[in-house]
């Protein structure tokens, strides 16, 4: 028996999917999550270790299933030449698609656990003896109310290490998707917890029991920022288990703020960004395996070229990318939360529409903008809302659950507007002078 136990353990492959907000001109078929699956497969091969793990949603949806089964296949079969088991759970995205597809493969290596919402235990053994006892379960509806923590009652296996594997929303009371507490996982005889479900990869506890989201391999849209790729957890014969992401993801979404005050065009600004993105390219990606970075910009600061910056900030998106060593870097939004260069106290001094705007404004930056301002900016919240019921707007609600806009988005909404605003009144009085 091997003195450490090593496991590749992952989550979310959703497999048929692409990642969003791809430029034309450098989408391929590597930066599919299939390619950073097969990646995955290949580094478990390299590294020899004792299993592979899976927490839930292999297949992204019913519609994509053929395409994921190919890819699903091709990992398994590489994995299952070399005697490598894979253990895997079902959860809210596949939970009838994958116990077809892992009765298609009909694999002697492919565990499939707790089918039908039952906890289920598979034990990996070396040389007739225990190694780990791996405890499964998986969804069987789209949507579970109750913390399957409640059903489980599979037993503590001696000094043998044990792993529990779930699809799981963990501390969100009231959740539709098989909602767990983490007092309740401390309360159980795992070592370690695996949980899918939550796309932004990190460890959740640090010990007793350690409990990681290993998130998707693949980053899938701009909301899954910074680095992605399988976990290596290790688990030494003393117990101390310590869980290592590997960052095989080809896709990086990021944000980073940049202050333009003092920027008088945004031709200066432009070089202003620029230089931030290298900055931030060269202190924090890992680009071993990164082939594009999608930057999301957020603009701060008073500035003369506001107004300009809000007008052309599209075309800047466009027309700012350049490569960093072997990595392209692309923009993939800019957020213009800039304002005007003007003394907003003196100007709301006056008895004009400017004034009406500078006192809004300041207002809004005092943190009580509903005091004086309360039916604006129900008129406001009222507006957005209805903007997002829009029919053209349901698809994207389908997919990623958008919530409802509440008063903050309301708010984030009427401030950009108003400055916008004030800045023209003041351009066009500058005009007239």
């Amino acid at each position: 028996m091997k003195d450490t136990l090593k496991l590749l353990c992952t989550g979310d492959l959703h497999l048929g999917r692409h990642p969003s907000r791809i430029p034309d001109d450098l989408d391929s078929p590597e930066l599919s999550p299939k390619a950073v699956w097969l990646s995955t497969v290949q580094r478990a091969i390299d590294w020899d270790v004792d299993a592979v793990v899976i927490a839930g949603d292999v297949v992204d949806q019913e519609n994509r299933y053929f395409e994921a089964y190919g890819a699903f296949e091709d990992g398994i079969a590489q994995l299952d030449e070399e005697g490598i088991p894979v253990v895997v759970v079902a959860g809210n995205h596949d939970f009838d698609a994958l116990p077809d597809m892992v009765d298609a493969l009909d694999s002697d290596t492919l565990h499939f656990l707790g089918n039908g919402g039952q906890w289920e235990r598979w034990t990996l053994k070396r040389d007739d003896g225990p190694v780990a006892h791996f405890d499964g379960w998986s969804f069987s509806a789209e949507h579970v109310y109750e913390s399957p923590l409640k059903e489980y009652e599979l037993p503590a296996a001696d000094d043998t290490p044990q792993i529990g594997v779930v699809h799981a929303d963990l501390d969100s009371r009231g959740s539709r998707y098989a909602p767990v507490l983490s007092s309740d996982l401390r309360d159980t005889a795992a070592d370690v917890w695996l949980l899918g479900h939550i796309h932004s990869p990190g460890i959740q506890i640090e010990s007793r029991p350690l409990t990681l989201y290993p998130g998707s391999p693949q980053p899938l849209d701009p909301g899954e920022q910074r680095s992605h790729g399988p976990w290596m957890i290790t688990i030494p014969e003393n117990g101390d288990e310590r869980a290592e992401q590997i960052s095989l993801a080809s896709v990086r979404y990021d944000q980073i703020s940049v202050d333009v005050s003092g920027v008088d065009d945004p031709h200066a600004a432009t070089a202003v960004i620029s230089e931030a993105i290298k900055e931030h390219v060269r202190a924090e990606l890992n680009v071993k395996s990164l082939e594009l970075s999608l930057v999301r910009i957020h603009l701060t600061g008073r500035t003369a070229a506001h107004s300009a910056l809000v007008d052309r900030h599209r075309s800047m998106e466009r027309d700012l990318g350049f490569r960093e060593g072997s990595v392209s870097v692309r923009i993939e939004s800019i957020d213009v939360d800039t304002r005007p260069a003007i003394d907003l106290e003196d100007l709301a001094n006056g008895d004009n529409a400017a004034a009406y705007l500078a006192d809004l404004l300041l207002e809004i930056e005092n943190g009580n903008p509903h005091e004086n301002y309360g039916r604006l900016i129900d008129s406001s919240v009222a507006a957005v809302r209805k903007a997002h019921s829009a029919n053209a707007y349901t698809p994207l609600r389908r997919e990623t659950e958008l919530d409802d806009p509440n008063d903050a988005v309301a708010i984030e909404q009427l401030e950009q507007q108003a400055r916008v605003l004030l800045d023209t009144i003041l351009s066009q009085k500058e005009g007239t002078a």
